[in-house]
């Protein structure tokens, strides 16, 4: 990564709002999506307003590698990425790997995910019966494992302390608030330099989670996802973690054309803004016209709303 791209992500943070962009790291012999990756990062190059492209890890492929095309991204959108660990499939030694070729790679900020709760439980049990018969298919002879977000966290601050160290913080359905903030505190405490939230349509949910930042003194960048009937079925498919759709909102996107949706997203990046949130964080969108549109959109619906935009957000 060339030294001179600048860390925006960071620089932003500071002084607050700012969009990231996420993007689905492609398998490695997927040659067209990295080509519409590399086009979305010419096309934002100039615009301040996105500090960063989002690399996501292990969501659609496990051959996908986020580490490996953060430089030609920063190169191309003259910013610094931020990239995504998930630990998913992934011991110890792996994490610390994976953050030592992050360093190597000019990576200025991660973001650090845990494997699914059943795989963490899985390879704790694994790791307390010390059954070395079962690890004999990893790499190095050891099982795959998976880590706890909190570990993770851990593991790279004291593994590379110079970078930017993002954790997830929700309010899962059926999970009492202030063990989810007693989570989000663990988080802080374990090395979290900031947060991003995870993804809600519920508006207590967004303004709970928005006041927590005084709280763990620490900005929380909000999800937000573009969310139509494609988007939906990709959900379904894939079972991303987290991620509930309220039934009204599954309902009445069913019976909307594809503009809705992304005037519901700009009106959910409003809020976002309103609310006191450090920015937010956009996935559903790669192409380049559509995202300066959006952008373009939410500025001028957030200069024009007066104190009713609770209404219009809603």
């Amino acid at each position: 990564m060339t030294a001179a791209v600048p860390d925006l992500l960071r620089a932003r943070l500071a002084r607050r709002w700012v969009v990231t962009v996420e993007v689905v790291t492609p398998a490695p012999d997927d040659d067209a999506a990295r080509a519409r990756i590399l086009a979305l990062a010419d096309a934002l190059r100039d615009d301040d307003r996105v500090g960063a492209l989002t690399l996501t890890d292990r969501t659609t492929s496990p051959d996908a590698d986020p580490i490996e095309l953060a430089p030609r991204v920063a190169d191309r959108s003259g910013k610094a990425p931020l990239v995504h660990l998930a630990g998913k499939a992934r011991d110890a030694h792996d994490v610390e790997r994976a953050l030592d070729r992050c360093a190597a790679a000019g990576v200025r900020s991660v973001l650090l995910t845990g494997g699914d709760r059943a795989e963490i439980e899985r390879s704790e049990a694994r790791e307390r019966a010390g059954d070395r018969a079962e690890r004999g298919t990893g790499a190095g002879g050891r099982s795959p494992g998976a880590r706890d977000s909190i570990e993770m966290l851990r593991i790279a601050a004291a593994r590379v302390p110079a970078i930017t160290r993002v954790g997830v913080v929700s309010l899962p359905r059926g999970v009492p608030g202030a063990a989810s903030w007693d989570r989000a505190r663990a988080k802080r405490e374990a090395g979290a330099d900031a947060f991003i939230a995870q993804v809600t349509w519920e508006p207590a949910e967004r303004e709970t989670v928005a006041d927590w930042q005084a709280r763990l003194g620490a900005p929380i960048v909000g999800a937000v996802m573009l969310l139509s009937k494609s988007r939906l079925a990709f959900l379904a498919s894939h079972r991303i973690t987290g991620i509930h759709v309220p039934p009204a909102l599954r309902r009445r996107i069913a019976d909307e054309p594809p503009e809705a949706a992304r005037r519901r997203l700009a009106l959910d990046l409003v809020a976002l803004r309103r609310l006191g949130y450090a920015g937010a964080h956009l996935s559903g969108l790669i192409t380049p016209a559509l995202v300066t549109g959006l952008l373009d959109e939410a500025d001028a619906l957030h200069a024009s709303l007066g104190d009713g935009w609770r209404t219009s957000c809603t």
